[in-house]
């Protein structure tokens, strides 16, 4: 970062990022998890891309996104320790290597750094499936309503294929 010019945005994220990192020095999440910031390397283009990333780093492997924060907006998105825990599982198919505790100091913490920046924090939980599993609609019962939109837009194509046949003969 030596010798570039950073924006008004870009500056402040780092100041963001780097106050997160010193705060954090001296402490960990669970006995092996180091928290890290992204900091925009440059402009941030009046802010449009100033997303920054709280991630939880270990000694060894790969860091865990556990959050976003957007500066110009003044608002950050934590992960839940069940969000943290669902995605975990989901890529690494084992269970975190922390407790849900020490997750918890994690986000005070950071809930508390942030705000000093004016930042307001908001911790969510693992989003619901967007689309249903193979599984999921085996079980699930369609309703006679659905049935019959089906039957609808079968019929409507039919119709349109129907018609589109006539015409090509007829010309």
């Amino acid at each position: 970062m030596k010798g570039k010019l950073l924006t008004q945005y870009s500056s402040h994220a780092n100041t963001i990022a780097d106050t997160v990192r010193a705060a954090f020095a001296k402490s960990k999440v669970g006995t092996t998890h180091t928290v890290e910031m992204t900091a925009p390397e440059g402009s941030t283009k009046g802010g449009l891309l100033a997303l920054q990333h709280v991630m939880l780093k270990p000694e060894t492997g790969m860091a865990m996104v556990v959050g976003t924060v957007n500066a110009g907006e003044k608002r950050a998105e934590l992960r839940s320790y069940a969000h943290v825990a669902k995605v975990n599982e989901d890529r690494f198919k084992q269970p975190l290597p922390f407790d849900e505790a020490s997750y918890k100091v994690f986000l005070e913490k950071a809930e508390s750094v942030l705000g000093a920046f004016g930042i307001e924090a908001k911790v969510t939980d693992a989003p619901r499936d967007v689309a249903p599993s193979f599984a999921d609609a085996q079980e699930s019962k369609p309703t006679r309503a659905g049935n019959t939109l089906v039957w609808v837009v079968l019929a409507l194509c039919l119709a349109a294929a129907g018609a589109g046949a006539w015409y090509a003969l007829h010309r």
